[in-house]
């Protein structure tokens, strides 16, 4: 079984908890375009961007973030 990461739900999830962008990047130790990209699956988040993301959204469980590719 492969699983992929839905990295559009991050995007969701700032949203969702009415976080700007620049905040949360600024916060993670990065430039918005670059959270912009991993948003959009245009760049690989490394497991230390999804800790942080974790960290800053409050959401332990990042493993629900990945969805089982059919």
């Amino acid at each position: 079984m492969q699983y992929v990461f839905d990295f559009g739900r991050l995007r969701e999830l700032r949203r969702a908890k009415k976080m700007r962008q620049v905040d949360v990047a600024k916060r993670m130790g990065c430039s918005p375009s670059h959270l912009s990209k991993i948003e959009l699956g245009e760049m690989t988040a490394t497991v230390d961007d999804l800790a942080r993301l974790a960290s800053i959204y409050e959401e332990p469980n990042i493993a629900d973030f990945f969805v089982r590719r059919i």
